[in-house]
């Protein structure tokens, strides 16, 4: 007992209240109280003036009964997820999970679904529903539960329920499987705090309210006319909403306990005074002069026997008196009798039927090992949280048809073969068109689907091959099937190796096809590359069938230093001193290439240029203490020849020849250029030769070429270079750039060359005595991807014509470092990176040969020609050096850059100056026979 009232938690219900609840026999009217709480005792019925123990503690799916003696109704507190205090510690619970991450999604969806199965319970084993409310208005979610626990009796407890009620105590309802259609009625525990709490003020929220809730219940078939389709029952012209306008509940105790205390001490004193006797002894009775409280009037008298007539205990009678009397309705506002079913059971019999109703809906739900052989009821307790997430299929549904339309977007946009670029863009497109559909947390699990859909179609044979050219192009041929021969679709424009034809070049994917195999098939086209001498460079020979590329140390590329054992010349021996240094900057910083490019040369420059030295035409390969003698010979000469009156233009480009005698020539005639080398026959150089590969590899193809196209007549340098001649060149940039190179003869047999020379016509050279002036053409040629040609003036400088020639403009060329790569002039949205591919050099008619060794450093690679000996250019003829168009290490392609930076010319590669040299003619080499063209320059020359 508890107050006026018992309260116990089921089953465990007392033996005293059980025998009165028998008293009772057919008369119990079971009232179930659901809803939302605040307090910590998810406590909902102070509004009846009840409350369970001190010592209570909320459970989810715990069930408080109270019972007040004298009444016919039984309540049931049902303690749900709706509580605050449940909720909160389930919350609690899900946080300390730490192996489960906490999805609020999935939270939600876990607290309405067991809301809903209590609400099933109390719909079924109730006669009145009391829904609670703490807001101030009607929550729109408890139309979606409603809706639920609809779909679920309908689909699922209306499977099974009959079947298995009949075998049970419950078997009394088993065909309706519930004691009637409940009644629901609304309790909102708060008022509006701007309202008046009047008569009229609280009747017309709760008329206001019953509109409302009237309509929705309706409108989303809660409520209906007939029992069977109704899932609760509101009653026939009676209040079903009740507002708390005048009890607080929930009320803080230290607040009110101190209100209390204030109204004691503030109390007025009632104690009438002396003068007041006299008046009070006259009156006829007592209090009649003088009342105690101030005058009630019949309006307020009104409103106090409002507010005690209007509780929720007597609001609560009314509905239970309809149902001792029989006069509950099934539908909404029928104007006929009930004619649904409805009952009323004695205490034994209402308490056997929740036991069973308890256990089917309750307890076997929480025990996940429960078998039965109901296969409805096997699926219901399975399926029945996934069932009720109607959010969850909402989304699911939603992503399918994203999905849908995502895959017929990609499909119908992927052409028959594409690549890696294309398939990406279409997915992009794809997830677009995905995101106008699909919603929700489901989303990025369809997403990933979608991308796994979208590739396996197109892996199914619509994949490209993408094998990367040497341009970085991928081949656009399909992966699956079998090709001989790869294709990006991407053409270029090249020119053969005599630069007369231009023609279509497919993007090449092996250094063969780059630097071979195109210049081979265009050279078939053109009628001048047919007929013109070209040098032979070596190649490699096999002796073997099995022979093969050589291996190189991944990690220590530059430690093949190529020493053979065999003997050198110190020309050789130099070059390697300078190579090793170099290979210690093989990648130069932004700051080192900015020094070089002001210092117009990488490498030191050969003591003979610009001085008047007195030595052997052995000085191509000095050592660097020889550099330094001749160094201080250069003051010493440049010191005589202006103390002689000689002006330093007249030595400048001065370079000093020592004619040897035809006696010493013949000594040196029995040497070969090549017999003191051998090379492999059964290994080969994948790549380009360089400084550092081994000697003894030669190459499968040449990546070079040096051909002599003509006489030096057919340059002209008033018109330059003709379209018939050399097609492709941009207006003013076909122009070579003449070079006066000063010579002076020491121990010269005038003699012999005067009767050598005599009568003949002197072209570009001039004999001054002992020095001979020798005008050179040189150009650098550049080209583009679209056949674009171009000659450079300086190393930053593209040259516009005759008037940016002067009289040191080949010097910035020659003598300086020559960028690989350089932005073409010509207009375009895409900025075309042209490439250094062609050197052209006229010689002159003197008793000289140029010779030419030039070096590209690319990388941490410098590439030569790959001849022991530089090739010896015949007098008076007009060659050109093809450069290679592809360069490759030993093992590493070296791919041009996307892009140069203008503050940093030389990333991308340059050519080293100092590649041209001068030797002697030697009469006993005639240049002109085709076996001799070209042929290397035996003994030593000086560099230019």
């Amino acid at each position: 007992m508890f107050g006026d009232y018992y309260t116990w938690t089921y089953p465990d219900i007392p033996e005293n209240v059980a025998q009165e609840l028998l008293q009772l026999n057919g008369s119990l009217v079971v009232v179930g109280v659901v809803g939302r709480s605040d307090c910590d005792l998810a406590n909902k019925m102070l509004a009846f003036g009840m409350e369970p123990p001190d010592d209570h503690t909320p459970e989810d799916g715990q069930i408080q009964c109270y019972y007040k003696p004298g009444t016919f109704s039984l309540l049931l507190h049902f303690e749900s997820t709706y509580d605050a205090e449940i909720s909160g510690q389930m919350i609690d619970v899900c946080i300390e999970d730490v192996d489960t991450p906490f999805d609020i999604d999935n939270f939600f969806e876990r607290i309405r679904c067991r809301f809903v199965r209590m609400m099933l319970l109390a719909l079924h084993v109730c006669h009145i529903v009391v829904y609670v409310e703490n807001g101030l208005t009607f929550d729109p979610t408890l139309l979606t539960v409603f809706q639920l626990a609809k779909f679920a009796r309908e689909q699922h407890l209306m499977q099974f329920l009959p079947q298995m009620l009949r075998e049970t105590p419950a078997a009394r309802i088993s065909e309706r499987t519930r004691l009637c259609a409940p009644r629901i009625l609304f309790l909102f525990e708060n008022f509006p705090g701007d309202e008046p709490k009047t008569r009229e003020s609280v009747s017309t929220c709760e008329f206001q309210m019953e509109d409302c809730i009237y309509e929705l219940l309706r409108r989303y078939n809660i409520v209906t006319n007939s029992s069977s389709n109704s899932l609760v029952a509101l009653p026939n012209n009676k209040q079903f909403v009740f507002f708390n306008a005048h009890e607080e509940l929930h009320e803080d105790k230290l607040l009110k306990a101190i209100d209390c205390l204030n109204e004691t001490m503030y109390k007025p004193d009632l104690k009438e005074e002396q003068e007041d006797l006299e008046i009070l002894a006259m009156a006829p009775f007592d209090g009649f002069v003088k009342p105690y409280t101030l005058p009630v009037y019949d309006k307020e008298w009104e409103n106090l026997q409002y507010q005690e007539d209007h509780t929720l205990w007597n609001f609560l009678q009314r509905h239970v008196q309809d149902a001792l009397v029989g006069c509950f309705d099934a539908g909404s506002f029928q104007q006929h009798a009930q004619q649904g079913p409805f009952q009323l059971l004695n205490s034994q019999e209402w308490h056997d039927c929740m036991a069973t109703m308890h256990k089917l809906l309750v307890e076997n739900a929480k025990d996940p090992d429960y078998e039965t052989s109901n296969e409805e009821y096997k699926l219901f307790l399975k399926n029945f949280d996934e069932d009720l997430n109607y959010e969850k299929k909402f989304w699911a549904h939603l992503c399918e048809l994203g999905l849908k339309k995502g895959i017929a977007a990609y499909k119908n946009a992927a052409p028959a073969n594409y690549g890696t670029a294309t398939h990406r863009q279409l997915l992009a497109d794809a997830t677009l068109a995905f995101e106008e559909e699909g919603r929700g947390p489901q989303a990025q699990a369809a997403l990933e689907k979608l991308a796994a859909i979208c590739h396996k179609h197109w892996e199914d044979g619509r994949q490209q091959c993408e094998l990367l050219s040497l341009r970085s192009h991928p081949c656009t041929l399909p992966k699956n099937m079998p090709h001989e021969k790869h294709n990006s679709g991407v053409i270029h424009i090249s020119t053969c190796n005599c630069g007369r034809t231009q023609g279509r070049r497919e993007d090449p994917f092996n250094l063969r096809q780059a630097n071979y195999e195109f210049y081979e098939h265009i050279a078939q086209m053109c009628n001048l590359c047919v007929k013109v001498k070209q040098y032979q460079f070596p190649i490699f020979e096999p002796s073997v069938s099995d022979y093969r590329a050589a291996a190189f140390e991944a990690a220590f590329p530059l430690l093949n230093t190529g020493k053979s054992g065999a003997p050198q010349d110190e020309d050789a021996g130099e070059d390697e001193a300078e190579e090793e240094e170099g290979q210690e900057r093989e990648l130069p910083t932004k700051k080192q290439l900015q020094n070089t490019t002001g210092n117009c040369c990488s490498h030191p420059l050969s003591p003979t240029f610009g001085s008047d030295l007195n030595m052997s035409i052995a000085g191509f390969g000095a050592s660097l203490k020889e550099a330094q003698a001749s160094s201080d010979q250069l003051s010493k000469s440049e010191k005589n020849t202006t103390s002689s009156g000689t002006s330093s233009a007249d030595t400048e480009n001065e370079l000093v020849v020592e004619l040897q005698e035809p006696a010493k020539k013949e000594a040196r005639e029995d040497v070969g250029p090549t017999d003191a080398v051998s090379t492999s026959t059964t290994e080969y150089l994948p790549g380009l030769v360089h400084t550092v590969s081994n000697f003894g590899l030669l190459p499968l193809f040449p990546s070079w070429s040096l051909a002599c196209v003509g006489p030096s007549s057919i340059y002209s340098h008033n018109t330059g270079l003709q379209e018939h001649f050399q097609s492709g060149f941009l207006s003013g940039a076909n122009f070579l750039l003449p070079w006066d190179v000063q010579l002076r003869l020491v121990h010269a047999l005038k003699q012999q060359y005067q009767q050598q020379h005599h009568g003949k016509k002197q072209q570009r050279w001039k004999k001054q005595g002992d020095r001979l002036s020798l005008k050179i053409f040189v150009g650098m040629e550049y080209e583009c991807s679209r056949g674009h040609r171009f000659m450079m003036c300086a190393p930053d400088r593209v040259l516009r014509g005759g008037a940016d020639i002067e009289r040191d403009t080949c010097s910035k060329v020659v003598h300086n470092n020559m960028p690989l790569y350089y932005p073409c002039p010509c207009r375009s949205q895409k900025n075309f990176l042209a490439q250094l591919m062609r050197i052209h050099v006229v010689t002159p008619k003197a008793p000289v040969n140029i010779i030419v060794d030039p070096k590209v450093c690319v990388g941490r690679y410098t590439f030569t020609l790959g001849s022991i000996l530089p090739p010896r250019l015949s007098q008076s003829a007009y060659w050109i050096i093809r450069l290679p168009y592809v360069y490759q290490g030993d093992d590493v392609l070296i791919a041009p850059p996307d892009q140069l930076d203008p503050d940093y010319p030389l990333a991308g590669g340059y050519l080293l100056p100092g590649m041209f040299g001068v030797v002697e003619t030697d009469p006993t080499l005639d240049l002109n026979e085709p076996g001799m063209m070209g042929a290397s320059a035996g003994g030593n020359f000086t560099r230019i």
